[in-house]
């Protein structure tokens, strides 16, 4: 019986060990000691090619893609932009020959999500190139509490030199 019962663990425990599921096969492969990602996203069947993508994305990292990608299936690929991604200029800076400087590309993309009507100008949506960097940079948004942090010491430093003259006046 008490055999059994040792097996029995035995069997559960081994079962269990087995059974977890690591979550950082599901988007890509992740390294836990840090921030880094890298997602394959690559045609088995076609030519790939390896392009990072960098700031206020949901899912930032390094992917490898077919060849033919463009920049709205990779920002669609990486989970969208974030509430903060400065929409209104987008880099795409991309190496154009050994010794040469690269070049930059700038996209606009800020009316698809904060306002009420889309611009009639063409969009682009360039088609990546290996190499390829795309910065999603950070936009600043005023809230009330910003302009309340702005105002208030000023407000303060005036009320106060207005009540130290007062009571200069008075004495």
């Amino acid at each position: 019986m008490k055999l059994i019962s040792l097996l029995s663990v035995i069997l559960i425990m081994s079962g269990i060990s087995y059974s977890q599921i690591d979550s950082s096969l599901i988007l890509g492969l992740t390294n836990k000691n840090s921030t880094a990602s890298v997602f394959d996203l690559s045609d088995p069947n076609g030519v790939n090619m390896e392009v990072n993508l960098w700031g206020y994305i949901r899912y930032p990292g390094r992917y490898i893609v077919p060849v033919n990608t463009t920049f709205i299936d990779l920002i669609s690929f990486s989970g969208g932009p974030t509430d903060e991604s400065n929409l209104e200029e987008i880099r795409i800076i991309r190496k154009t020959g050994s010794g040469e400087k690269p070049s930059l590309i700038k996209l606009n993309y800020d009316d698809i999500l904060w306002s009420d009507k889309l611009s009639t100008s063409q969009k682009m949506n360039p088609v990546l190139l290996p190499g390829d960097v795309i910065v999603v940079m950070k936009e600043k948004r005023y809230t009330f509490r910003d302009d309340l942090s702005i105002y208030l010491p000023i407000l303060t430093t005036l009320v106060s030199i207005t009540t130290f003259i007062i009571t200069l006046a008075r004495n």
